[in-house]
């Protein structure tokens, strides 16, 4: 079945174009806001959710594509939709002087709400974490 495309934009705190790209290309800057670890095993992102002593869901991404200071793009591995694929992208609003992300993601057409709320939960916390 064919995925609805999402986008979400998000204005950040920050002019710093290193310190966010950090937090949105590295294992370690998205396991401050999207899941509780992620690691990295060769072009594959590997998210891991839940606490301690709790149940945890881990899924593998194959990256994609990463342009330098500006997005990365991963497809889960599980993805059966071939033209749908994950994106956050560094973007520089025409309006603001500050730096803001956008999120490009694909959602079943009954699940459109459920996924941008998960986004817009997780750039929450990046936001609440991070002071971006």
């Amino acid at each position: 079945m064919k995925k609805t495309k999402i986008t979400i934009e998000r204005t950040l705190r920050s002019r710093s174009k290193s310190i966010i790209w950090k937090l949105i290309s590295t294992p370690g800057g998205l396991s401050r806001w999207i899941a509780e670890e992620v690691r990295q095993e060769g072009d594959a992102l590997i998210f891991t959710w839940g606490k301690s002593g709790q149940e945890y869901e881990t899924r593998r991404a194959d990256i994609l594509k990463i342009v330098k200071n500006q997005s990365l793009r991963f497809r889960w591995e599980d993805e059966e939709d071939p033209s749908a694929y994950t994106e956050i992208a560094l973007v520089a609003p025409d309006v603001a002087d500050e730096l803001a992300l956008c999120i490009t993601d694909y959602a079943e057409p009954d699940d459109e709400d459920s996924m941008t709320y998960m986004w817009n939960h997780d750039l929450d916390r990046l936001q609440y974490k991070m002071g971006v």
